[in-house]
Order: structure tokens, then sequence, then C-alpha cells
């Protein structure tokens, strides 16, 4: 269960609602100059009632190693 902090609205944290949201910890124009590949990650659902932006996690990127190679894939 998600809990709103700004109307109190408890809801279940459900595949449909979900989707990922990313923070650059850039504001304004100097968001739309540029993009920073380290960006954060998250887990974000909308409460049900007032349509807020609930934040449930972290998530982490997934790194592959190919076998053929030395490079690393950022998925």
């Amino acid at each position: 269960m998600l809990k709103c902090k700004i109307c109190g609205c408890e809801f279940n944290a459900v595949k449909e609602r979900h989707y990922i949201s990313r923070d650059n910890g850039k504001t304004g124009l100097t968001a739309a100059f540029g993009s920073n590949p380290e960006d954060k990650l998250y887990d974000t659902f909308d409460c049900t009632a007032c349509g807020c932006q609930i934040v449930a996690q972290e998530r982490k990127r997934k790194y592959d190693l190919r076998k053929d190679k030395d490079i690393v894939i950022i998925k």
C-alpha cells in the first residue's frame, strides 16, 4: 500500500499505474540542454484521489557485460 503525503489516500501499487520517472538534478532551462547518463530513476505512481506523484523507491540500472568484447552496456 502506498499513502499520498498530500491527501492521505491509501492505494495499492498496481502495474497498470506504474511508470518510471527520472531526476537529473537540473531545473528550468538547464534541464533542456544536455543529458546526464547518471540520472536517478524512480518507480512512480499517481495518487488515485488527487493525482499527486508518489515516488515508491529509487530504481537501479542494469549492467550487462558482453562476452565477446570488454564493453559495458547500460540499459
